[in-house]
């Protein structure tokens, strides 16, 4: 069962850019061979691309592509606004074993719900990636529901995660927690790059040149995130408090103490948390607005 997994062809509903960094990833790493891949694209001009690359079965035709796989990995890689025009295309004849979705909002319920194609021994999951899979350093969340009638689910579950292992680490969580995770996985990278844009005007403002600012402001960022995950810095994130690493750089009386003074002024730290709070509430609207 498991090699005949990894020798089934993985069609891609969708080719853009989250799309492009799981392909490219699980490429690099021969987890997919490129004769596997199956890739549905908007245009004649993005088909080009990917066949330039070595591929050689891209379509324009969702349709047309997923008739001529009935049987196939299917991951969901499209926007969930137009998921219900790719459930109207689906060929009722299809018998998916698996069913990756990389769709926000639309929960596993949902997806079983506006596939009445699925069969019993259907397994579905999502996988939520973030944007630094397209390096290879994603975050990636993934969830689905146990169903002991569904025969050899968890060997689908372990191909799942590591097909998401390609781009980064995956962290496998109940549903309910699904939408807080995308929020710090998913989008907290648009808020990283905003902290460091931050500080590097400020350093701008202090006479410091824009291109060493931004270059030392990346880099002291990625440094303390490595600090947080890497073992050797003395830190162990599963049992230890942030607090400790940031008491460590905090001197008494200190300029670095100054600045969360007033960094906490300001709401620092509050302002995170309702962005993250805001960001998994809206996922949960958007469950509901597409339940409807």
């Amino acid at each position: 069962m498991e090699g005949d997994l990894e020798n089934q062809n993985v069609v891609f509903i969708g080719g853009g850019n989250m799309a492009s960094a799981l392909i490219n990833g699980c490429v690099s790493k021969q987890f997919i061979s490129k004769r596997n891949v199956v890739i549905s694209v908007k245009s004649l001009k993005s088909a080009a691309k990917w066949e330039s690359k070595g591929f050689e079965h891209v379509f324009t035709n969702t349709q047309e592509m997923l008739e001529k796989y009935p049987t196939a990995i299917y991951i969901v890689c499209v926007k969930p606004q137009i998921f219900d025009e790719i459930v109207s295309i689906w060929p009722v004849n299809s018998r998916p074993r698996l069913i990756i979705s990389v769709m926000a909002g639309i929960p596993l319920n949902l997806l079983r719900t506006k596939l009445p194609l699925l069969a019993v021994n259907t397994t579905i999951i999502r996988i939520m990636p973030n944007v630094a899979s397209s390096i290879g350093a994603g975050a990636s969340s993934m969830c689905y529901d146990v169903d002991n009638k569904i025969e050899n689910q968890q060997l689908y579950v372990e191909y799942a995660k590591r097909f998401a292992e390609c781009v980064g680490s995956v962290g496998i969580i109940p549903e309910r927690c699904f939408n807080p995770a995308m929020a710090i996985a998913g989008s907290s990278p648009a808020w990283v790059f905003m902290f460091v844009e931050a500080l590097a005007d400020g350093a701008v403002s202090q006479g410091l040149g824009r291109a060493e600012a931004k270059r030392l402001a990346a880099q002291a960022v990625m440094g303390a995130a490595k600090m947080l995950v890497t073992p050797e810095s003395g830190f162990d994130i599963e049992t230890q408090h942030m607090g400790y690493l940031k008491d460590q750089v905090c001197s008494p009386g200190g300029t670095t103490i100054e600045g969360v003074r007033i960094l906490e002024h300001n709401g620092f730290r509050s302002a995170v948390m309702e962005a993250v709070i805001g960001c998994s509430q809206k996922a949960d609207e958007m469950a509901k607005a597409f339940s409807k």
